[in-house]
């Protein structure tokens, strides 16, 4: 063959180049799902002054490496592992929550505690295990902990039947407003309640919090008499009870003080009490109650 017939090395590799960008992609390992919806959180991060989310990368098929993130294996899904706790406490974080978050499916345990995230609770994370159609993921959340930043609003509301293996929910010292949500108080496995240093109004619901160990209800705007029964009747836990700082008014009743567990420490201190103060609390709890014209006196057993 002739040299004439011959096609110029830059036409060669001209071709090649467009052989190369028309062929299809080598096929990339997606993002699961968990790790698509912790993204939507970080999207709403507008400050990271730490960079404790720059390990979280699109690209990263595995969010199970990201800081923060915990993962386990979960039974059914074989072996395959889900995203099951994300905790990033004091980190300086400047943003929203977001929704997305309360969508992952076997989220059991989120510390965002002590930073400056704002806007208000996504009503997802409140939903879980409801039968609402809005909520299709299961309730399998222990531990919700969101202490210490800017969240307002209010408390979205939790239907019956959700967030039942919910143990510990501290939203304390954030700017959360409106009524007490009554469904907190009905949630079965309970035991550390803290809403303190918020604008929480509203009456205290009675008979619930079987598994309560201790609440934190200090520094609100909770209004009205002391219930009757605040803690189930059933209930023996309850080592530790802080009403302080709030706009109780009213006496005492007796019956409250009959269910308070023998030991237990009790702070109604700064509220409008008034009236007796039942020897059942004298005799059987180590409590701070509004006295004479000091308003603090801590009566011990």
């Amino acid at each position: 063959m002739g040299a004439s017939s011959r096609l110029p090395l830059g036409l060669l590799l001209v071709v090649a180049v467009a052989l190369l960008l028309l062929a299809p992609p080598f096929p990339a390992a997606a993002l699961t799902p968990d790790g698509v919806l912790l993204l939507g959180f970080k999207y709403g991060v507008v400050s990271d002054p730490l960079a404790v989310l720059s390990s979280w990368k699109y690209d990263d098929e595995n969010p199970c490496n990201w800081n923060g993130v915990s993962c386990a294996a979960i039974p059914g899904e074989n072996g395959t592992s889900r995203v099951v706790g994300l905790g990033l406490p004091n980190a300086r974080l400047l943003g929203s929550i977001g929704g997305d978050l309360g969508l992952i499916q076997h989220l059991r345990h989120l510390d965002l505690s002590g930073n400056s995230l704002s806007g208000s609770l996504p009503s997802s994370l409140f939903l879980r295990n409801s039968s609402s159609a809005a909520a299709a993921t299961s309730s399998e959340l222990r531990v919700l902990s969101l202490a210490g930043n800017e969240i307002s609003g209010s408390i979205p509301e939790v239907p019956a039947g959700a967030m039942t293996d919910l143990q510990l929910l501290n939203l304390s010292d954030n700017a959360l407003t409106g009524v007490l949500p009554a469904g907190v108080f009905s949630l079965p496995n309970l035991t550390v309640l803290s809403l303190s240093g918020n604008y929480l109004s509203g009456g205290l619901a009675g008979g619930g919090l079987p598994r309560a160990e201790f609440v934190d209800l200090s520094s609100n705007l909770i209004n009205g008499t002391l219930p009757r029964d605040l803690v189930a009747s059933d209930s023996s836990r309850l080592r530790y009870l802080n009403l302080s700082y709030n706009k109780l008014s009213g006496e005492i009743p007796a019956s409250f003080a009959g269910e308070l567990p023998s030991g237990a420490v009790v702070d109604l201190s700064f509220n409008n009490l008034a009236g007796k103060i039942p020897i059942q609390v004298l005799s059987s709890t180590r409590t701070r109650l509004p006295l004479k014209e000091t308003w603090r006196c801590v009566v011990r057993r």
